[in-house]
């Protein structure tokens, strides 16, 4: 069974981790769906730090993830989504009870996953920036 899940997974946390800890009790294969730049369509996002081969070579190291393919408008998500064709997609909490993100309805089945463990990359890099001044 695959499942997708979608970000730019810029620096991987324990947060990350965690996340990707869950997705395998689903499913067998992970296939991330990587934002080459999300500041790009969203100037409030931060520019990812690290290179798009970094971060690939980066998630492919991680247990269960078996593909990563990138994109970089939201039409091309949708249609890396329709051509997958997933059994499973793997949303953050924060979208339960929403319908206007890219490719809903075209993934028989939806996991919401928490995401209580208090990490984000913004946190991240801003622990890494206080802890070198």
């Amino acid at each position: 069974m695959t499942g997708i899940v979608a970000g730019n997974f810029d620096v991987i946390h324990p947060g990350y981790v965690q996340m990707f800890n869950d997705m395998n009790k689903h499913v067998q294969e992970i296939h991330v769906l990587l934002h080459i730049d999300p500041s790009l369509d969203r100037p409030e996002k931060i520019k990812p730090l690290l290179s798009v081969e970094d971060r690939t070579m980066t998630l492919l190291a991680l247990k269960g993830i078996t593909n990563v393919s990138t994109y970089n408008s939201e039409k091309q998500l949708l249609k890396l989504i329709i051509d997958i064709n997933p059994e499973i997609r793997f949303l953050g909490e924060d979208y339960i009870n929403r319908t206007n993100y890219t490719g809903h309805g075209l993934a028989p089945k939806i996991i919401f996953l928490n995401r209580n463990h208090g990490w984000s990359t913004t946190k991240f890099k801003k622990l890494i920036a206080n802890s070198i001044k």
